[in-house]
């Protein structure tokens, strides 16, 4: 298992992206904070893996509450070896429709939070002899989309983010990386896919989720500072 006795803590995680990823961490031999907003998905996912997932219910965008993760972390497992920052939330608005109440919650979720949970448990994570920092970015933090004036402002800031802050930390036994997806289908849960099916025209959550795991694993030690894009043949198609 590429995982195993490693502690993971993901924002998010209770849905989409986020539960794919608990999914492939916990079947790499990983145990897992899932952290959430709705209480009902991340009693599911306690239920569907007991033992191996604890779910938390935390608002990302709430700097008192993410201030408690540390204590959080030491109940919960009493270290932290990787984290992964997925939580986001995504508007397709005209640039002139966009209210500052949208903006601002574009930013604080897609790029604030993270800033505010990576600070939060950089502490804890440099304790780990080999951590990890995965940020689910996107296609949005490298290509300039008409109507996501907002989505691509806060994921380019947080492609800008990753490689500055693994500069940084280019000394320390950590390393902080980015995954770029395109549009992913999120209909076909992690536990359905195969890992040989006919190229999809978007990606799947199962693409993503492995591209989580590599970086979180000892297969990804030397891969620092980088933005790993998951693509489906549509995209490259087009």
């Amino acid at each position: 298992m590429k995982l195993a006795s490693r502690h993971a803590l993901v924002t998010g995680g209770g849905r989409g992206l986020g539960r794919a990823i608990v999914e492939a961490f916990v079947a790499e031999g990983a145990r897992v904070l899932a952290l959430g907003r709705t209480r009902a998905e991340l009693d599911e996912l306690e239920k569907s893996f007991p033992g191996q997932v604890v779910g938390a219910r935390l608002d990302v965008t709430d700097r008192a509450q993410v201030d408690g993760l540390r204590a959080l972390v030491t109940r919960s497992f009493g270290r932290l070896d990787v984290l992964v920052n997925n939580a986001g939330v995504w508007m397709e608005r005209e640039f002139s429709a966009y209210t500052r109440a949208e903006w601002d919650l574009t930013i604080a979720t897609n790029l604030t939070a993270v800033f505010d949970v990576t600070q939060a448990l950089l502490p804890t994570l440099l304790e780990s002899p080999s951590a990890r920092i995965v940020n689910i970015a996107s296609i949005d933090g490298e290509v300039g989309f008409q109507k996501l004036v907002a989505q691509c402002a806060s994921k380019f800031g947080l492609v800008g983010f990753t490689k500055a802050l693994a500069k940084e930390l280019w000394n320390a036994p950590i390393t902080v990386n980015a995954i770029c997806p395109a549009e992913v289908d999120k209909s076909v849960p992690y536990a359905a896919t195969t890992p040989r099916v006919p190229a999809p025209a978007r990606a799947l959550a199962w693409d993503v989720a492995r591209a989580a795991v590599y970086l979180a694993s000892d297969e990804g030690v030397r891969v620092n500072g980088a933005c790993l894009d998951v693509h489906g043949i549509g995209f490259l198609a087009s």
